[in-house]
């Protein structure tokens, strides 16, 4: 009997495994079929900017690209619209599935066309602003087409979109409400310490998705060359996210409205859970090299954290930071005398009112650096929304003349240690 049931289990097992199996490779393909590079599509590449994201470059997928050669490679001869507006295409040339330059076309190789973008051009944007929830959301729809003379028909199938800049970071589990990501400096297994250079978002960047905090703001500035080189060693980024917003006590923005409510976001001790859990898993993190900064509300934060672990970061940025000073009293005065701050904002901020948060707090902090911009322009000249100060910030345009010598925002976080 015990024999018969034995044989029974496990042709039952094998069945259920040929099942899985089956099931497995159902799965597999249908997965390889969806991300499958169509025929006659394109694939957009997105640029973070100053202003936030921007679709710089289309890759075009053709079967007639056998029919191109070099005097087809001109921008003027191809016609790009997004949305039904015409584009401006700068360059065109032949590169292969991520838009690499290669020389000459080969088989199954692909058409690249660099694309003009302008912060006031909404189609370029693959972001959409949800009045609702106060939000940046993804498009649903991306609608683009390509004519060329060589082509027969316009190019209009649409494979996918892509950020290289942000593939330098990776999303981390947090086991609470909040989402996160990082980066690793490239030599973060070199046997020494590293600091941790922490970003708060905005109130538009709030959500699940980390890539809204990576190019809702040029958040993947801190993983590249200029401001790493501030760090000899490399420093790791970590960027943390909330599914609302930092100003968060008991529902959105109680806390700026409402006098009496604790100032205090409900965010508080899982955001510092996240940050020292993400210190505790990844070893090579410096623990007395911690730097806390964040823009608008994420500047509100940055201060909120300072008041309840006043001993743990060894330096703050916060960027036109939303922390009414009427909230500050003398003994949070005391607490926040702990950290060396940076400060920065800019007059014209309609926002944030300088003149209730960042003027009145520094004038209290007399210890504290400030960056106070008269308005906010970018290296071209474009002048921005006065609230957008974090774009010199990430643009390493924030520094002060200390006993006739210039220092850099970026080279003063780098010095400070707990």
């Amino acid at each position: 009997m015990g024999t018969t049931s034995g044989i029974i289990i496990m042709a039952v097992m094998a069945v259920l495994f040929l099942l899985i199996t089956k099931w497995k490779r159902k799965m597999i393909k249908e997965t390889m079929e969806q991300f499958k590079e169509k025929s006659n599509s394109y694939t957009l590449v997105i640029q973070g900017c100053d202003w936030g994201p921007a679709i710089n470059k289309i890759i075009i997928n053709t079967d007639s690209i056998a029919d191109f050669n070099e005097e087809d490679m001109k921008p003027s001869l191809f016609t790009v619209t997004a949305d039904g507006k015409k584009r401006t295409v700068t360059e065109c040339y032949f590169c292969d599935l991520n838009g690499n330059h290669l020389d000459k076309a080969e088989e199954n190789d692909h058409i690249a066309l660099e694309l003009e973008v302008h912060p006031l051009q909404i189609h370029e944007s693959p972001f959409v602003w949800n009045d609702e929830h106060q939000l940046n959301e993804w498009k649903t729809e991306y609608p683009h087409s390509i004519a060329h003379p060589k082509l027969a028909n316009p190019i209009t199938v649409c494979n996918d979109m892509f950020c290289p800049q942000t593939t330098a970071f990776e999303d981390i589990k947090t086991f609470n409400r909040l989402s996160a990501c990082y980066y690793a400096p490239h030599t973060y297994d070199d046997g020494k310490k590293h600091p941790l250079i922490i970003w708060l978002h905005g109130a538009g960047e709030g959500g699940h998705d980390t890539e809204l905090v990576l190019l809702g703001n040029k958040v993947t500035a801190l993983a590249e060359e200029k401001i790493q080189s501030y760090f000899p060693e490399g420093a790791y980024v970590l960027c943390v996210q909330t599914p609302t917003v930092w100003m968060n006590h008991a529902e959105p923005y109680d806390i700026e409205k409402d006098e009496t409510t604790d100032k205090s976001s409900q965010y508080t001790e899982e955001c510092m859970h996240v940050i020292k859990e993400f210190v505790k898993k990844h070893k090579a993190v410096d623990p007395s090299r911690i730097y806390l900064g964040g823009c608008s509300n994420g500047g509100y934060m940055t201060i909120n954290l300072l008041l309840h672990y006043p001993d743990y970061f060894a330096a703050a940025y916060p960027v036109c930071e939303a922390y009414n000073d009427n909230w500050i009293s003398d003994t949070d005065l005391e607490v926040l005398k702990k950290t060396p701050i940076w400060f920065v904002a800019a007059e014209n901020d309609t926002t944030v009112n300088p003149l209730e948060h960042i003027v009145p707090t520094t004038r209290r902090l007399p210890n504290a650096k400030v960056s106070l911009f008269k308005d906010v322009r970018g290296d071209d000249g474009t002048e921005y929304n006065g609230h957008w100060s974090w774009i010199y910030l990430f643009n390493d345009k924030c520094s002060l003349i200390e006993d006739k010598k210039e220092q850099s925002l970026w080279s003063w976080l780098a010095s400070q240690t707990l």
